[in-house]
């Protein structure tokens, strides 16, 4: 396990392919004393955890990405500790009466999942302190209002959402079911859920599950036939995944996932009526030689872009598709960024790819473990411009800021991200949960965080790579801040100093090293005000080392940095 010291070195002399030009927000996190850790409208500190991966549920946010909202957890009691936060405010929390309904409380099973829109509206699904035939329900918040839409053994709101056409339907009889969840909501208004078990129909358990599509129309087991099935089949769905609904913002794309009657090739994943992916079948556009063996997670971006990944047969290669087309695959061929040398690699984390999602540019991140010879750093979110270019926004083992003082100093680092937790703005910023971990590999934490993106940049440059790497940057260099810069000692060193250039070089042989910056390098200090008449211009910087080894004296040169000074 690598060490505070070296894991902070690594970082601070990393190669391009570190997330340098990302600034990090702690949106929250339940780091003791911390001033995020503190649940809004409770006053509470958030659920202290080592190594819990749901103090923050996943993150949500509307198309326009003005509405932030998550399901997370406090410290209190487990009666009373999940609560639903939107835009930085208490919405509502367990224990307390329904805000449709102060004769009950809400209960302790929520989805981690809920709709929401531009207008700051949220469709939830849960569980209540009813009996549990009653228990389960989805409520509606909009404009600052509850409304209760479906209840659990009720014929609540049936003529707004059940076709009088649905299998097995008895007006007297029926009742919504068990199972109510992924609830979402279009910018229009139009509400959708997935029920496992309608209750009391005539039919009796066959039929039972189905998807609230809203609008009157539902998709039903054992009814409803997705075309574009192989073969040309006409197989009714089996059933519908719990979770796995979704609808973009306008209401134009659905995807649900599930399997068709039979046990052959029956697990599917369907967008509009039309089978995208099937169990047994070659991935469309892809060149593997086996069929897909498993559809793990489908999605929906607020552009109405459909994503899904799984793996497949023989090979368990696994793969990752947008829009039908294959985005990345896990046989350690796809790079991570153009020219890295870093690929996707299944090796250290069987499913390779954990978080996926697009804005209204095009643009698209991917979440996935690689090849990178550190263990330690082969989990990493990457963003795509759409155009073929791409970086690493946060990479596993990049330090966090936590006091917010610009340097790296508080034995902070992340650790693992959430399963489908990463979020992609218009802004280029990323919204993700990550467990939080110290210098010695320790899980202490776990906090929901977003970064930046900006125009500063520090590129590391070595040559031939004989010099030591040990010149970097503890800091981006950002108009009205400090950049703070570094210069790494060796066991032999006397002194270091720290020069600058207008311009790099190719390597030039010099003192048994590499002379990397040049024409007239001037020494300067680590620690430099940069003006806002900075912005834009580039520097090149290039440490020397005076080391003694008890008989010689020797000028070491270290790697070189290629800087850029930003501006937010």
């Amino acid at each position: 396990m690598q060490s505070t010291r070296s894991l902070l070195a690594v970082v601070a002399t990393a190669a391009a392919l570190t997330a340098q030009n990302y600034t990090t927000t702690i949106i929250h996190i339940n780091t003791p004393g911390h001033p995020t850790n503190v649940v809004p409208g409770v006053g509470v500190p958030f659920r202290i955890a080592t190594a819990a991966t749901s103090i923050f549920r996943r993150p949500t946010i509307s198309s326009d990405g003005l509405h932030l909202a998550i399901v997370a957890e406090t410290n209190q009691a487990t009666t009373a500790n999940e609560v639903l936060l939107l835009d930085g405010a208490l919405v509502m929390q367990e224990g307390q009466p329904t805000p449709w309904d102060a004769a009950y409380n809400l209960g302790g099973t929520w989805d981690d999942e809920f709709g929401l829109n531009d207008a700051g509206s949220i469709l939830w699904a849960g569980d209540t302190s009813l009996a549990t035939t009653t228990d389960e329900q989805v409520a509606l918040f909009q404009g600052g209002v509850w409304t209760l839409i479906a209840q659990e053994g009720t014929n609540l709101n049936f003529g707004s959402f059940i076709p009088p056409t649905l299998t097995g339907l008895d007006p007297v009889l029926t009742g919504w079911g068990t199972g109510m969840d992924a609830p979402r909501i279009t910018n229009s208004g139009q509400l959708l859920w997935h029920v496992s078990a309608m209750k009391s129909l005539t039919t009796g358990t066959a039929n039972d599950n189905l998807c609230v599509l809203g609008n009157g129309t539902v998709l039903q087991e054992g009814v409803d036939v997705p075309a574009g099935q192989a073969g040309g089949g006409t197989l009714a769905f089996e059933l519908f995944d719990a979770q796995d609904l979704y609808a973009s913002p306008d209401g134009s794309v659905v995807l649900v996932s599930g399997n068709l009657t039979g046990t052959t090739n029956d697990n599917v994943l369907v967008v509009n009526g039309v089978v995208v992916v099937q169990e047994g079948i070659v991935l469309p556009g892809s060149s593997f030689a086996t069929g897909v063996n498993l559809i793990e997670k489908g999605w929906v971006d607020q552009a109405g872009n459909w994503y899904a990944r799984g793996s497949v047969l023989t090979s368990a290669d696994d793969w990752l598709v947008r829009n039908g087309v294959l985005l990345a695959k896990s046989d350690a061929t796809t790079e991570i960024v153009p020219g890295s040398g870093e690929h996707y690699d299944d090796a250290t984390y069987a499913a390779c790819f954990f978080a996926f999602d697009g804005n209204h540019l095009g643009q698209y991140v991917i979440g996935g473990v690689t090849d990178n010879a550190d263990a330690l750093r082969n989990g990493v979110i990457v963003f795509y411009d759409g155009l073929g270019q791409s970086q690493v926004v946060v990479r596993e083992s990049d330090p966090i800021d936590l006091d917010g003082n610009g340097v790296f100093d508080d034995d902070r680092f992340f650790n693992t991200f959430g399963n489908d937790d990463a979020l992609l703005l218009n802004d280029g910023s990323v919204i993700f949960t990550a467990t939080v971990k110290n210098g010695a590999g320790t899980v202490v934490e776990q906090g929901l965080f977003r970064r930046y993106p900006h125009d500063a940049s520090c590129v590391a440059r070595n040559g031939s790579n004989i010099n030591p790497v040990g010149c970097g940057c503890a800091t981006l260099p950002i108009t009205n801040t400090t950049w703070n810069l570094t210069v790494t000692n060796g066991p032999n060193t006397l002194a270091s100093l720290l020069f600058a250039d207008v311009s790099p070089l190719p390597p030039v042989p010099l003192f048994g090293g590499e002379l990397l910056i040049g024409p007239a390098p001037i020494a300067i200090g680590t620690t430099i005000p940069v003006p806002p008449s900075a912005a834009g211009l580039q520097f090149y910087l290039q440490g020397l080392r005076v080391d003694f080894d008890g008989v010689n004296w020797l000028l070491v040169f270290t790697n070189a940095v290629d800087a850029t000074i930003g501006s937010y």
